[in-house]
């Protein structure tokens, strides 16, 4: 089945006005705003694929994470408008850390960085207008001219990064590439990939797409075609050292021509249509069971003593106030959604998993599937850490507890700066004390629904 393709393009680099927010998201725990300087704009890309004329839509963005809200509110007016399929629609961020604080749920910015009321209000108002110029891409893409194309996958490598959880846990060097040529032979656009946290340039306040935006500029400016990074499973995956915006230019250069170099070379395999989507959410539950009242009461306890020991200015003081708050008006969570999507070409299959999830789900998903898999992280929403069991259980032993959710011995509330904090949990995700992860814990949840999906004839 042919296809054909469009791709758009639009600018979501805050600027004031009409921006009323330039707060930015990817570092705790102070407050951290941009003040007009910019390295390299931060772009939204929109990729249309139809696939016997039934558009196919990836949307990625320069965005440190897409809060839940916002992606069903993307859903919701692409979907109700009847553009685009629910399963058909997915969303990208690239993570970048030098970007707009994008939304007032998760992460929470009072909580993350103690904002104002008023600064939280100028928050959601940038994000409605970054939000409003998402689906706006959206639209004109689809209306873009029909370009025929036939598509090509290969897998480079580039070293740019290491596993910051632990020396003997799995490094992602693969680069996934996607090519896309016109039916004359011609090179039409590039869809490319890697697993790391562009953190290359370091806390600074200035806006840049980072290690991708390099990487992406270099496969332009060399082949004069679109190129769209996607992120992966970079949950524990973090840039070389030292982070420093000449860093950042290093890195997305190897990157960028590890991408030119493996498209100079004939080893793409045919992907073809028609393309099978499909999407399913899984709830991921806490470790701590707080439906039970004798639990809750217990959590509410150390809440409350960790409001007194610390005070305002601490981030997990904050924190411990708005677990306190929920649990008065009898809303803590119990679980964290996950939506797992699904894309599956002739001779490729794309797995896209919501939040950060680590590289272990990458190795082990790409070791239990026999099929070419590209597997993608940050996709459609972000709200939280998806660790592995090992990293799980292992708590503060590993990274202080940061991708785990807690530390000082205690699995029963957020681990003091953990990601339970930024991101609002009330603790960890649940885990087995032993090696193989048991049922109904959030690795054996993960796995058994992304093979599921994998597997399944839909």
């Amino acid at each position: 089945m042919s296809f054909e393709a469009a791709v758009g393009e639009a600018d979501i680099t805050p600027v004031h006005p009409p921006y009323p927010s330039l707060w930015m998201g990817g570092y705790g725990w102070s407050p951290r705003g941009n003040h007009g300087a910019i390295a390299r704009r931060l772009r939204a890309q929109c990729l249309v694929l139809w696939d016997g004329g039934v558009p196919k839509v990836l949307l990625r963005a320069d965005l440190i994470s897409i809060p839940r809200d916002v992606n069903q509110a993307i859903r919701g007016a692409l979907v109700d408008e009847d553009l685009v399929a629910d399963e058909d629609l997915m969303l990208l961020a690239s993570h970048t850390h030098s970007g707009a604080l994008y939304g007032d749920t998760r992460p929470n910015p009072n909580v993350m960085m103690g904002l104002t009321q008023a600064d939280v209000d100028a928050v959601n108002g940038t994000a409605g207008l970054i939000t409003d110029a998402l689906v706006q891409l959206v639209r004109d893409t689809l209306e873009l001219e029909r370009t025929p194309v036939v598509l090509g996958y290969a897998e480079g490598e580039a070293k740019i990064g290491h596993n910051r959880v632990a020396d003997d846990f799995a490094v992602l060097d693969t680069v996934p590439v996607l090519r896309l040529d016109t039916t004359g032979g011609d090179l039409f656009a590039v869809v490319f990939g890697a697993a790391c946290h562009p953190v290359s340039r370091g806390n600074d306040d200035v806006f840049d797409g980072e290690f991708p935006a390099v990487a992406s500029e270099l496969v332009e400016n060399a082949l004069g075609v679109p190129a769209l990074f996607v992120q992966g499973a970079c949950g524990d995956q973090e840039a070389n050292d030292p982070h420093s915006p000449a860093t950042t230019v290093q890195l997305g250069t190897v990157l960028g021509q590890a991408v030119v170099d493996l498209l100079g070379d004939d080893v793409f395999d045919d992907v073809t249509g028609p393309v099978a989507t499909a999407m399913t959410e899984v709830a991921l539950p806490f470790h701590n069971d707080t439906a039970d009242p004798v639990v809750l009461a217990a959590v509410r306890a150390k809440y409350e003593l960790r409001r007194e020991v610390l005070g305002p200015a601490d981030p997990n003081w904050r924190h411990a106030g708005l677990m306190l708050e929920q649990i008065d008006a009898e809303e803590l969570p119990t679980s964290m959604p996950m939506p797992i999507q699904r894309w599956r070409f002739g001779g490729l299959s794309v797995l896209a998993l919501a939040h950060e999830p680590l590289s272990s789900y990458d190795v082990r998903l790409r070791a239990a599937f026999p099929g070419s898999l590209w597997v993608m992280g940050y996709a459609n929403e972000c709200e939280g850490y998806v660790a592995d069991n090992d990293t799980l259980r292992s708590g503060g032993d590993l990274h202080s507890g940061y991708e785990a959710g807690w530390n000082e011995g205690d699995p029963t509330i957020a681990g003091e700066g953990s990601y339970c904090i930024s991101y609002a949990w009330p603790g960890p995700l649940k885990f087995s004390d032993t090696v193989t992860p048991a049922a109904g814990t959030t690795e054996r949840i993960v796995m058994d629904a992304s093979l599921g999906l994998l597997s399944s004839a839909e």
